[in-house]
């Protein structure tokens, strides 16, 4: 299962002193970000204004050496896996084992794209997908992804041309295939220790706990958190009920301790907005996951407190980082 650390993006800055009712919006928001380190994702061509007509950076096949070209989005030859996410230089994976690779690694604007079985040291695989819009670059090269001519069909070769972040041939818009099976939860100023339930029960206090990679220990279910429904719930599965973080009694005041709930759909206490940055809860909409006393030690149980972005304050008590696991 590959572990993808959720970035900020420039328009989820949660520290940005605009509107504080914007920054609730914005933290409540769960919208599927596209992108993110090891999630596998659609790049729709920028040329398609009609959506009858946008077509997808697609292989021709399953095969080494088959074409890359714009194809069909809803097809599997269309479906690429992003184990670095966004802004980052990496394999851009597809069919299990190929990947994105520029045909005998030549430089040459026209040089036309290809699958190749995936090889680690391989150069002329490794790219940088730049975001919703944006280029696909050849990694340590001035040279991008483009659309031959501009031609929106099924079939148009893609090439490597200069860089042009203007060139709409070359923009592409990454939509989510893929959502995280589950996340954690970790203060950015003890980035070692996460966000878990102290145990697998009713009440549970929610605490601070060192955070494992291990798979099959106990702690690892603990604080890998799910949701389900993409409504803002922490939910930790048991063999018999789901259990959901809120505050204790879902009582919406500074101060107020996390523990385990019954899952309950209806409950805006159970609903948080889960991010990188401030996570706000959707009982009061004004009140944020927060490290008690900013004590970053395992053990300390979590608390609710007002967001400080209201006060046009960055509470460092309140800055969490999320990584996702697809």
């Amino acid at each position: 299962m590959s572990q993808a650390q959720r970035p900020i993006r420039p328009d989820e800055d949660t520290h940005k002193m605009t509107s504080p009712w914007a920054l609730v919006s914005l933290s409540l928001s769960l919208t599927v970000r596209a992108q993110e380190p090891g999630q596998t994702d659609i790049f729709q061509s920028a040329l398609g204004n009609d959506p009858s007509l946008i077509k997808c950076l697609s292989a021709a096949s399953n095969a080494d050496g088959a074409a890359v070209v714009l194809g069909d989005c809803s097809s599997a030859n269309a479906q690429w896996t992003v184990p670095k996410g966004a802004g980052n230089a990496g394999t851009l994976q597809i069919f299990g084992d190929k990947c994105l690779d520029v045909t005998n690694g030549v430089t040459t604007n026209g040089n036309k794209l290809q699958i190749w079985t995936c090889a680690t040291a391989n150069t002329n695989q490794l790219f940088v997908p730049n975001g919703n819009g944006g280029t696909v670059q050849w990694s340590g090269t001035s040279k991008c992804l483009d659309a031959t001519n501009g031609v929106l069909a099924d079939g148009t070769p893609i090439q490597i041309w200069d860089c042009d972040s203007t060139n709409r041939n070359q923009q592409w818009f990454p939509k989510a295939e893929s959502t995280p099976k589950s996340f954690t939860i970790a203060p950015k100023s003890a980035t070692s220790l996460c966000v878990a339930a102290s145990s697998a029960a009713l009440n549970a206090s929610v605490i601070l706990s060192p955070c494992t990679s291990d798979g099959g220990s106990a702690g690892f279910a603990l604080q890998h958190w799910q949701d389900p429904s993409a409504i803002g719930q922490l939910m930790i599965p048991t063999p018999t009920q789901q259990l959901c973080v809120a505050p204790m009694g879902s009582t919406a005041a500074s101060g107020t301790k996390l523990v385990l709930q019954v899952c309950d759909a209806n409950n805006a206490a159970q609903h948080w907005g889960h991010q990188t940055g401030n996570i706000v809860n959707a009982l009061t909409a004004h009140d944020c996951l927060d490290l008690t006393d900013g004590k970053a030690v395992a053990g300390t149980q979590l608390q609710i407190w007002g967001c400080g972005f209201f006060g046009g304050v960055d509470n460092t008590n309140q800055d969490w980082i999320e990584t996702d696991a697809f």
